[in-house]
């Protein structure tokens, strides 16, 4: 074997004792879980008071009341079940048809329309017990223990779905990106549906 043979066979071997390049490994964070639950425990909260107030109503019905005595209940009945079918659409497949800014709204404006009142009743409440407000002619200054009652049964059937549904939004923006301008329609919105709420039940 000359020595052109022997060079030659040592380039070999280098060659294939040099080890081939890797690609670098990309270290990722986890991604943080999407949290679902609230739009979930809002559907679920929501149509259990659906549920028992249904109930009540055919109850009410069967005693002798009209549909016309029950309409209040029975519209609010049906606008709650929109927005269970609003809650779910957030966390569902079925509900990427609908416009993630329609969804987005929805949700805003769900929450507004259900924490106005028990969010005004705290602070009415509150600046009364401090002093800082004299007792006015409504019944959201009643302290009395009926008024109490009253107050936990509105966020307990207002208050209570209000949160878990601005967590949904919070949640449902965390998600998908969606207009900022789409958060205050939602919110005007849902005051003023709840102002005109008010005037047909007054």
């Amino acid at each position: 074997m000359g020595r052109s043979d022997l060079h030659h066979e040592y380039s070999v071997m280098s060659i294939k004792s040099v080890p081939a390049p890797q690609a670098p490994i990309m270290v990722t964070s986890p991604q943080p879980p999407t949290r679902r639950w609230p739009a979930l425990a809002a559907a679920t909260y929501i149509g259990l008071f659906c549920v028992v107030a249904g109930a009540a109503v055919l109850w009410n019905m069967t005693h002798g009341t009209s549909w016309n005595d029950n309409g209040v209940v029975i519209l609010a009945i049906c606008l709650r079940m929109l927005t269970v079918a609003l809650a779910l659409a957030s966390v569902q497949q079925w509900g990427g048809r609908i416009p993630s800014w329609m969804v987005l709204a929805g949700l805003w404006g769900c929450a507004a329309v259900q924490l106005v009142y028990p969010v005004a009743e705290t602070v009415v409440k509150g600046l009364i017990l401090t002093g800082a407000m004299h007792p006015i002619d409504k019944g959201i200054s009643n302290m009395s223990p009926e008024g109490w009652f009253n107050f936990g049964a509105t966020w307990g059937i207002w208050g209570v779905p209000g949160v878990l549904f601005l967590l949904a939004a919070l949640s449902y923006r965390a998600r998908n990106a969606v207009r900022a301008r789409w958060i205050l329609l939602g919110v005007v919105g849902g005051t003023a549906l709840l102002g005109v709420l008010g005037a047909l039940i007054g």
